[in-house]
Order: structure tokens, then sequence, then C-alpha cells
């Protein structure tokens, strides 16, 4: 896990980006750069874009500012240009609830129930290219009965005072306390959640939650023809380009103490924009690296210095003269792990639906360039070919995409845990006309972020 900014850096870059203030005079810009709306939505992933529409829906004007060049965080969709086939390699599915089908029938898409591929699994220590005898539990039995204790996970971190001590055991040591047969598959569908047997269990309950517990017994939905991106596609008509920023960022703004609107200047494709907002929702990871231009209170600057991360990659790779029908699983031969391997290193390498395409899903306990990445992966790929084929002379693996989810899984230590820290956390909705919503405020799933999302919307539409 990774912090990436100090407090003295952070100041450092305050200074700097803190100007003369001239950035928010309107005179200093033309009619056609300055953008006035009710709501300014930062971020173009699952949770900023399904509040972005929601909002455009319930009548207010939107502006969404989303620093890639197109909408979709996590979801990452692969067309093939020969055949025309989609397949999803980033998110996969998403959680069946009422605000997911809600969500679906407002984007006008038509979900259907997820199917788990049929993969022969196959474990190998990925490190060495030697195969390990993996009995793969599904009995979740024990995990379920202590995470269903606290029902409050599912949709927040509203914590009891005092924290549970359970929640805060190493999670090597939680398994151990409960005798849970199924840690390697927790491990295994938990991923982007790295140095996993020392995670505090709470960050183990808020990955592997109830809605993965379902996931696995079928109960996921998806949109059709494995193309999740659909969904990105879908909003993007509703709200329309002249209400999208894309390849853009905020540069400087100015949040009120109280009354007054939001000023926010973006560095677009097209120039600078100054954005005139009466309220803020950010969907961004709020660290402090990607926050510095926000103007942020003492409080804010104290709680976005406290996150770690992990660092998450998705790729797909071809000519890996791997077998076809198969996924490949990293696995160590130690029971005292559970053989659950070291990070970093490819969790899987698996076959997609598109033929001779694999997924490459790769975890780190800090950031690495994407060189050091596929170098590593090709490393492993070679491994395997020589165990599976006997063979030394197999074709080169070929990346056709690579992208990182790197923040992944924002989180802080046990004793800011104990300390409230999400309490704090959660006073900062609606200071200074700002909302928060992501990742870092529930957790992981797309479903999960809508949900929390909605659950903004009264407040922010609110006079």
């Amino acid at each position: 896990m990774h912090t990436r900014v100090t407090l003295v850096a952070f100041a450092a870059l305050f200074t700097i980006a803190s100007g003369t203030g001239d950035e928010f005079d309107s005179t200093n810009y033309d009619a056609k750069d300055i953008i006035t709306r009710d709501v300014a939505v930062i971020g173009g992933g699952s949770s900023g874009t399904y509040g972005a529409v929601n909002l455009h829906v319930m009548g207010k004007s939107v502006i969404l500012i989303e620093k890639e060049d197109e909408l979709g965080g996590h979801v990452n969709t692969y067309t093939d240009p020969s055949t025309g086939e989609t397949t999803n390699y980033g998110v996969q599915t998403f959680w069946n609830t009422t605000t997911t089908w809600n969500y679906f029938k407002l984007l006008g898409i038509s979900g259907e129930t997820y199917s788990i591929p049929s993969l022969t699994s196959a474990f190998y220590d990925f490190a060495t290219g030697q195969p390990v005898a993996v009995r793969l539990s599904t009995n979740f039995t024990s995990y379920a009965s202590q995470l269903y204790n606290y029902p409050y996970l599912e949709y927040g971190w509203d914590l009891p005072s005092p924290v549970p001590d359970d929640l805060v055991l190493p999670f090597a040591e939680f398994v151990t306390k409960y005798d849970i047969p199924s840690a390697y598959t927790i491990y295994f569908y938990s991923q982007g959640l790295t140095s996993f047997l020392q995670q505090i269990t709470i960050n183990v309950f808020k990955m592997f939650d109830s809605t993965l517990l379902a996931g696995l017994a079928g109960g996921d939905v998806v949109p059709p023809n494995n193309n999740n991106k659909i969904i990105f596609e879908k909003a993007s008509a509703i709200l329309g380009s002249s209400n999208i920023l894309l390849s853009s960022k905020i540069i400087a703004a100015k949040r009120p103490l109280k009354g007054s609107e939001v000023l926010l200047v973006a560095k677009t494709p097209l120039g600078n924009k100054l954005i005139k907002a009466a309220k803020l929702l950010i969907s961004i990871p709020p660290l402090l690296d990607y926050m510095q231009p926000y103007d942020l209170s003492e409080a804010e600057i104290s709680l976005f210095s406290q996150w770690t991360y992990s660092s998450y990659y998705t790729m797909l790779v071809n000519q890996t003269g791997l077998p076809s029908g198969y996924r490949f699983m990293n696995a160590n031969s130690s029971s005292s792990t559970w053989n659950i391997p070291e990070l970093p290193a490819p969790y899987q390498i698996t076959e997609s639906n598109i033929s001779g395409l694999f997924y490459v899903w790769y975890g780190s306990p800090t950031p690495l360039t994407q060189s050091e990445i596929e170098s590593d992966v090709k490393a492993v790929i070679g491994r395997l070919q020589a165990a599976v084929s006997n063979s030394t002379s197999c074709p080169s693996p070929l990346f056709v995409e690579f992208r990182s989810h790197t923040p992944f899984k924002l989180e802080v230590s046990k004793e800011a845990l104990k300390g409230r820290f999400y309490d704090h956390l959660k006073s900062l909705q609606g200071h200074r006309n700002t909302w928060y919503t992501g990742a870092a405020f529930i957790s992981q799933a797309s479903g999960v972020l809508w949900n929390y999302t909605h659950s903004l919307l009264p407040d922010i539409v609110a006079e």
C-alpha cells in the first residue's frame, strides 16, 4: 500500500496552485468558455456518471468533468476489430438490486443474469511455474456467518463505538480464529486488495461482501453481449456532449464557506473553462495529490492525508501459447498461508470469451510502470508455457490492452478506524456545497456505488 503526497509536499503544491485569483474572474473568459450549472460532477466513472445522469433526469443542469478521453472508470470493454465481439476486462458484473434495474431502465438497457464462464481452474506458482495442489473451497458458511453480524457494513461505514475487535483483526488471525476453509477463494475474488493476510478484516468484508457472495451464487446482472461499456455510451447520449468535458481536469477551485456558488477552472483540450456551479459532487479518489486544486479545508487535508491504497491493473493478452478453456490461478504451496501468494504478481491469466485472447489481472502493494508489469507477465506466461506444453519455443505474448486502476481500494490504519475516521469523513457531506461519492466512501462494487450515490441526491437537489 502506498501514500503518495505528504502534508509538507501538499502545502507546496497548494501554494503553487492557488495563483493570484485572476483565473476566477469571468471577465478574463470569452462567453463560450463560461459554464453555469446547478451541479458540477467530478469524475466520469461509475458513481460520477450515475450521479450526473440522475441529477439531469431530476431536472438539474449538470457538467461532468472526466480526465480520460471517455467515460467508464473501472469499466473496460474491448471490441475485436475482426469479429465485432466484445469482452469486459475491467468491471465484470453488477449488483442485482432495484437501484441497478432502475438505472438500466433509465438508460434503456436490457439486463440479464450473469453466467460464470465454464473454465477449468489450474493452480500454478507463478514465481516458479510449478503446479500447486489447491482445493478451491466454496464453503463460505463460517465466513458468511461472521460477515452477517455486521449488516451496517453493507451500505456504509457507520461503525459502533467501540469498533468490534474482530473487525480490526489481521485477516490471517481472523481466518484461524473462525476456521474459514475458503480463505484462498476469498482472496481470489477480492482482487485489488493487496497485502491480503495482513489486512484488517473489515477491509476484506468491504470487498468480499454479501453482494459478491450473491454474485458467486449466480445473482449478478450484466448488459447483453459482454458489453458493459454500453452503460456509459447510453449515459453520454442522455447527458449530451455539451454537458461533458472529456480529457479535462480541474486546476483551481473556490468553494464557499456558505451560500455562494462554487467556482472551478477546468483545463480542457480547447483551453481553460470557468465553471460556476451551485453544488459540487466529487467522485474521484480523495487523495491529496488529486484534491489539491479544490481549495481544501484543514479538516479535509487532515482526512485525505491518511489514505493508503493498493495498485491494480487489467490487461488483455494475445499469443499466450496457453491452451483454451483454462483459468490459470496464482498460488503458492504453503498451507500456512492458505496457498495465498505474495504480490506483485498476476492474480490470474484466464481465457476470455474471444478466441485466443486472455485476461490478466495484476496486483501490487505499490505502483509499478506498465513496462515493469508487462515484463513480469511475459515471464509468468513463459513459465506457464513451459509447464503446460513442455516447450520453450512458444510465441512472445502480445499485449492488446492495458489499463491501470490505481489507486485502488483506499483504506486507513486500524488506529484511524478506531478514532472514528469514517464518522469524520461522513461529516464532509454537504460542507461548502460539496458532496462526495466513490469507492473510498462505500466500497468498490458498482451496484453498491450507485445505491450510495442515489442516497445523496435528495440533499444535493434540495434548495
